[in-house]
């Protein structure tokens, strides 16, 4: 039986332990900064616990609001802070993280001819978000960024999106080339900044499980209800072009501005002319004029233009990589209307996710780690340390009135 603690001590273990790589780390840092002599284990006992209660908090909210009337969950609830939504966008963003998790092979010796098991699983991340949104009734930058016709800034983001897929080490040989030659290619962007031009960010929830992603769809559904997103006059739904995102979107969000985000669109735009082209320079220039065509919200003219290579090209696993890119752009050129997304003030890439999820993954996800029942608590709790609405204040609140001898007054941590 766990020796109980009080919910200061319970706080610190739950910060350390949702920023620490490791149970042994969060034991080190209440060590030193909190002088609390806890043991890892026990330090992983409370988070498991008190994850677990998180959890269980999560499912009964959901469970409230799937029980409301549906036209009571299009409404704003009655509970929350009324804000006007003049120059501001709801936003839901969707990504997925990775991490290892035991199931009922591990230990098991392997049947002769067995495939080694696979234990990496795919966290569903949702991102709720507020931007500021200035509308116009212009496109505020026709002209496409330096920094997207810069090879040495856009390869590197692209290796990397390429790197989350498995598939960077062609991407890798071009980067090589491109950090070579790029002085010749370009010339460098002005010292002088233009303006910002993309919405700033506001608050976000952050919504994560290892469930289905029909589950994510309706954790998020619920969560956008209690930030009062029905009455939002602009909404957006930000995503890569995984088939399970629009999905989704169609199943939750239909309601929201579908965009696909536009990095991950210009990847397939720079794999295709990797391929087509003979020379960096060569697969650069036409890079930049594919690139100025999707910013322009003019996807179909690459489409075209993709169309007529794969019409004179021979090689047979060149051709796989430009069907690939065709139908990708193809498949999601009604959520590449970039010039229509800046006039409206709405956000065309999903850099808050993308950073999300790299914070949720320093916890969650490593070659070493591996989890069992403490994967769902533990992706909670690091969630709700994300958060910028501050799930936990309420949590840590509830529980210490809930301690038996302790007064109102001394309720606040």
């Amino acid at each position: 039986m766990e020796a109980t603690c009080t919910p200061q001590v319970e706080f610190k273990v739950v910060s350390a332990g949702t920023v620490s790589s490791s149970r042994e780390q969060t034991s080190a840092q209440l060590r030193d900064l909190a002088e609390l002599s806890l043991s890892a284990k026990r330090c992983e006992r409370i988070i498991l616990r008190l994850g677990k209660q998180r959890v269980a908090e999560r499912e009964a909210r959901l469970e409230q609001y799937e029980n409301l009337p549906l036209p009571r969950q299009h409404q704003a609830p009655n509970d929350i802070h009324r804000v006007s939504w003049d120059h501001r966008v709801a936003v839901v963003m969707v990504d997925g993280g990775r991490a290892q998790l035991r199931d009922q092979r591990w230990g098991q010796p392997r049947v002769a001819g067995e495939e080694k098991p696979r234990w990496w699983r795919e966290s569903k991340v949702s991102l709720v978000a507020t931007f500021c949104s200035q509308p116009k009734m212009f496109d505020p930058l026709p002209e496409v960024p330096e920094n997207l016709l810069d090879p040495l800034w856009l390869i590197p983001k692209i290796n990397e999106i390429k790197a989350a897929k498995g598939g960077e080490s062609a991407s890798q040989q071009i980067h090589q080339e491109a950090s070579r030659t790029c002085a010749d290619l370009i010339k460098q962007a002005d010292s002088d900044a233009p303006a910002r031009w993309s919405p700033e960010p506001q608050a976000r929830s952050v919504v994560a499980t290892f469930e289905s992603y029909d589950k994510l769809g309706r954790l998020t559904k619920a969560e956008t209800y209690h930030r009062g997103f029905a009455t939002a006059r602009e909404k957006a739904f930000v995503a890569d072009g995984h088939r399970s995102n629009w999905v989704l979107q169609q199943t939750y969000f239909s309601d929201y501005t579908p965009i696909v985000d536009l990095l991950h669109a210009l990847s397939y735009v720079y794999q295709a002319a990797q391929v087509v082209a003979v020379d960096m320079e060569e697969c650069w220039q036409l890079c930049k004029s594919w690139i100025t065509w999707v910013w322009e919200g003019k996807v179909v003219r690459v489409i075209d233009a993709l169309d007529r290579q794969m019409g004179q090209m021979t090689d047979a696993a060149c051709l796989e990589t430009l069907k690939t890119s065709r139908g990708y752009l193809y498949n999601n050129r009604n959520r590449m209307r970039y010039d229509e997304y800046r006039r409206r003030g709405l956000p065309i890439t999903s850099a808050l996710m993308e950073s999300t999820i790299k914070r949720i993954n320093r916890r969650i996800k490593g070659t070493e780690k591996f989890w069992r029942d403490g994967a769902e608590p533990q992706l909670q709790l690091v969630a709700d340390k994300i958060s910028d609405t501050r799930p936990l204040d309420t949590f840590w609140k509830n529980k210490a009135k809930a301690q038996i001898g302790k007064r109102k007054s001394r309720a606040k941590l």
